[in-house]
C-alpha cells in the first residue's frame, strides 16, 4: 500500500483527480471514477487540513498556517490530518485505480495548476457537524449528488440476449432539454455522466448530446456498438473528448464487441446485418486520431470460443487494449445457457494463455480463465462480517438517474416503470428530484412496507436501510418485491439467484 513520507521543503497539493468539497456540514472528498467513485467522508479538521494545499507553499510554511488557526492542537496535527486521509484513500482506491498513488501530490518546487481552496468555506461548526453524523438518514447522503447517470435513448444497434437493460417504450426528451440538464448538473458542480444503459449513437442527434457533456467538462466512458464514422469521431475530438478532465484523466472508449464469427455474433447480438466490418472501421477511425478504444466482450455459454478470435482479428487493426467479462445474470432476458459453466474454464485457460504469449504488448483483463474454488456457504461470522462491511447503493445517496423520457431512477439495472421512479426530470430539476418526497420515501423505506419478512422486525432496520443500505435489486430479482431483504443478508436463510 505504500505512504507518503513528506519533506519540509515540498511543495504539496491534492492531485486534481480527486474533488473536495463543502456537502452539508460535512467535507466530503471523493475520486472522479466513471465506474464507482468512492466517498470519503471528512470531520471538519481533516477538512481544513486539505483546504490549506495548493502547492504554493512550503509543507512548513502551510504546517505553520494551520498552528496558528489551532494552536492548541499538538505539533503533529497537521502532518496527521492530511498523511491519514492519504492513507485511507491509498486503502481504498476507485475500481479504476484512482488514489493507489494516494491523495497527495508533492514536489520539489511550487506546483503549477493545483487546484485551489477558499479555507474559510471549510470552517464548520463543530455542533452542526455532530449534529449531522447523527442524523442516521443524513450521516451517508450527499446534500447534491455527484454523479448522473444521463440516459438519453433506450434504444440500440443491436438487442444483446444478455442485456441487463430494460427497454421501456416513450417519447424521448429533446436535446433542448437535455441541454438545460447538463447544464444544471454542471453548476451544482457535478462533473461525472454515465450515458449508458442504452446506445446514445443510436440517436441521430447523439453526437450533438455528447458534445454538450464534453462542452462542460463532464468525465464519462463512451461505449458503443454503433458504426462511428471518421467526422464523428472528429467532431468529439474537437468538442474536447481527448483532452484530459482536469488534466490529468483521460476519457475512455468502449467497443462492444462480443464475437467476430458472423454466425455466432448475429445469435448473440440478434440481428441480421454483418458487424465486423463496421466494427473494424470504428476502430481505426478512432486510432485516427490518436484514441486508444478498450474492445470488450460478454463472454457467455455461446460464445467462450471467442476471446482469442477476436484478439486475431482486432490486434493487426491495431487493438492493443481488450477487456473479458464473465455473463452475469440480468433480470429481463435471461437462459441458463448463458453461464459460462465450468466445462468452459478449461478451454478459456488454453486461449488467453495463447493470447498472452502471442501478444505480449497487449493489455488482456480477463475473470474467465481462473479455475476459482468450488462455493461453499460461508460461516455465519463471515456472512455478518461482509454484510456489515459491504458498500451500499449509490442510488439516491450519491448518485441519480435521469431515463430518455425524463423520468428519474436510482438502479440502470431495475425495470424502468411504476413504483420505481422517483421524479421526473420533464418538470423538475435535479434538485427538486434530489430532494422530493418521492426520492426520499423510496430511500428511506418504512417498516410496514416490509410486512410478512425479517426486516420488519429486525433490530438493525434503520441502520441497515437508511445509513448501510441494502441492494433492492438483488431483492428483486430473487423474490420479485424490493421490499425483502437481498440474498447476501445473513439473517436471510432463502437462497437468492444464481447472479453468474
Amino acid at each position: 500500500m505504500g505512504s507518503v513520507s513528506l519533506l519540509d521543503s515540498d511543495y504539496v497539493a491534492i492531485r486534481p483527480e480527486f474533488v473536495l468539497k463543502v456537502d452539508g456540514n460535512r467535507p466530503v472528498l471523493y475520486s472522479l471514477d466513471y465506474i464507482n467513485t468512492v466517498i470519503y467522508f471528512l470531520d471538519p479538521l481533516e477538512g481544513f487540513a486539505l483546504s490549506l494545499l495548493d502547492g504554493s507553499r512550503t509543507h512548513t510554511e502551510v504546517r505553520s498556517n494551520f498552528s496558528r488557526f489551532f494552536p492548541d492542537q499538538p505539533p503533529t496535527a497537521f502532518d496527521d490530518l492530511i498523511v491519514g486521509v492519504d492513507e485511507r484513500v491509498r486503502r481504498s482506491p476507485s475500481q479504476t485505480g484512482i488514489g493507489r498513488d494516494g491523495l497527495l501530490d508533492r514536489q520539489s518546487e511550487p506546483i503549477r495548476d493545483a487546484q485551489s481552496f477558499d479555507p474559510r468555506q471549510f470552517v464548520i461548526d463543530p455542533r452542526a457537524y455532530l449534529q449531522r453524523l447523527a442524523d442516521i438518514q443524513q450521516a451517508q447522503r450527499l446534500d447534491t449528488p455527484i454523479n448522473i447517470y444521463t440516459i438519453f435513448t433506450h434504444r440500440c444497434v443491436t438487442n444483446c440476449v444478455y442485456c441487463y437493460a430494460d427497454w421501456p417504450r416513450g417519447r424521448e426528451l429533446p436535446l433542448s432539454r437535455w441541454r438545460e440538464i447538463i447544464l444544471e448538473m454542471a453548476s451544482l458542480g457535478i462533473l461525472l455522466a454515465a450515458p449508458d444503459n442504452g446506445d446514445t449513437l443510436a440517436r441521430r442527434d447523439g453526437i450533438d448530446l455528447l458534445e454538450c457533456l464534453l462542452e462542460h467538462g463532464m468525465h464519462f466512458l463512451l461505449s458503443t456498438k454503433a458504426f462511428v464514422s471518421q467526422e464523428n469521431v472528429r467532431r468529439l475530438v474537437e468538442a474536447g473528448f481527448t483532452q484530459k478532465v482536469r488534466g490529468v484523466i483521460q476519457r475512455q472508449v468502449q467497443l462492444s464487441i462480443d464475437a467476430v464469427d458472423e454466425e455466432v455474433a448475429a445469435r448473440i447480438l440478434q440481428i441480421k446485418r454483418p458487424q465486423i466490418e463496421k466494427q473494424t472501421e470504428t476502430l481505426e477511425n478512432f486510432l485516427s486520431f490518436g484514441i486508444m478504444p478498450k474492445v470488450k466482450a460478454v463472454i457467455t455459454g455461446l460464445n467462450y470460443l471467442q476471446p482469442e478470435r477476436i484478439v486475431e482479428h482486432f490486434y493487426p487493426h491495431g487493438a492493443r487494449v481488450f477487456h473479458f467479462v464473465r455473463y452475469r445474470r440480468s433480470l429481463h432476458r435471461h437462459t441458463d445457457e448463458l453461464f459460462v459453466e465450468p466445462r468452459h474454464i478449461p478451454l478459456l485457460r488454453e486461449q488467453f494463455d495463447r493470447i498472452r504469449d502471442q501478444y505480449p504488448d497487449a493489455a488482456i483483463v480477463e475473470n474467465l480463465s481462473l479455475p476459482g474454488e468450488q462455493p461453499r456457504m460461508p460461516t455465519p461470522e463471515e456472512a455478518l462480517s461482509a454484510w456489515r462491511g459491504r458498500i451500499g447503493c449509490g442510488g439516491g445517496w450519491s448518485a441519480l438517474g435521469i431515463g430518455p423520457d425524463g423520468r428519474a431512477f436510482l438502479c440502470e439495472q431495475m425495470k424502468m416503470d411504476e413504483p420505481f421512479y422517483v421524479g421526473d426530470a420533464r418538470t423538475q430539476s435535479i434538485r427538486d428530484i434530489w430532494n422530493g418526497d418521492r426520492l426520499k420515501r423510496f430511500i428511506y423505506p418504512e417498516r410496514d412496507r416490509f410486512a410478512g419478512v425479517i426486516c420488519q422486525d429486525c433490530p438493525d432496520f434503520e441502520n441497515c436501510m437508511w445509513r448501510a443500505g441494502r441492494c433492492y435489486r438483488d431483492a428483486y430479482f430473487s423474490y420479485g418485491s424490493v421490499y425483502q431483504p437481498p440474498p447476501a443478508c445473513p439473517y436471510n436463510e432463502r437462497p437468492g439467484l444464481r447472479m453468474a
